[in-house]
């Protein structure tokens, strides 16, 4: 391998593993900061034992494979969501180094998937999105977007506001079904895909939580009117339109256009 591609490997391979330590930072902030706990003290411990962690216990992914998914003090299960989430914000981390040069921009989308994957861990340990995510969320992700030059600041903003709307809107007309955390949550999604893929990235959401319950009901897994967590499906029409988001919208608009 040329060295420029060595160091290219070595670069990726870092940005994977500083990309699964944010994840077991975002576990850590997922399960707290709904319980208005602190995200610093007391140190990570089990959540049913409480016995604090010894540092072997605390690489992410890896761990939870040796433990084999349970507590080494009580053995209790540990959550699977752990290693997923981990896992998940390595992934994103990864494919935004692969696709993004530019390093303002880069931090900017990687702000950006750490707000998303905290979100998914709050709604999936608490059913809510905390507002101390996503105000400060909103302007962080909309102010480097701007400023790294990832959208011009007219379509952020436009982007922001319109996903948001569109949000509270589904949220009157669903009689709340629809929660204003996940409006909240679009204000930064539309900030930094603007408006139409941020749009495209709600229609895919949509499908993603339709096709999950569908089955989930047929399964007997889902009572009628019982809520899930929605921002994981909301992840699932993000991470989707970023990967595939140009190519589907320039076709639809290639099949309108006709």
């Amino acid at each position: 391998m040329p060295e420029s591609g060595a160091l290219q490997g070595l670069q990726m391979i870092f940005i994977g593993v500083i990309g699964a330590f944010i994840g077991s930072f975002l576990n850590v902030v997922a399960y707290r900061v709904p319980r208005h706990e602190s995200i610093v003290f007391p140190s990570s411990h089990c959540p049913d034992c409480h016995h604090a962690l010894q540092p072997w216990e605390l690489v992410p992914v890896l761990s939870w494979l040796m433990l084999r998914g349970r507590c080494h003090y009580c053995h209790r299960p540990i959550a699977v969501r752990y290693p997923v989430l981990e896992l998940l914000t390595a992934g994103l981390f990864l494919f935004t180094a692969y696709h993004t040069t530019y390093l303002p921009a880069r931090i900017a989308w990687w702000v950006f998937w750490m707000l998303l994957v905290a979100s998914v861990g709050t709604d999936v340990t608490s059913m809510r999105v905390p507002d101390v995510l996503t105000y400060p969320g909103a302007v962080i992700v909309l102010l480097m977007t701007g400023m790294a030059g990832v959208l011009p600041w007219g379509t952020s903003i436009l982007g922001a506001f319109v996903c948001f709307l569109l949000l509270v809107f589904i949220h009157i007309i669903s009689r709340g079904n629809m929660g204003l955390g996940d409006a909240k949550l679009y204000f930064s999604i539309g900030a930094i895909f603007g408006p139409a893929l941020g749009v495209e990235s709600l229609i895919f959401a949509s499908a993603s939580g339709a096709l999950i319950g569908l089955s989930m009901r047929a399964l007997g897994k889902l009572q009628p009117r019982q809520k899930i967590p929605f921002v994981p499906h909301i992840a699932t029409g993000v991470i989707l339109t970023a990967v595939f988001g140009h190519t589907w919208l320039q076709a639809y608009l290639r099949l309108l256009s006709h």
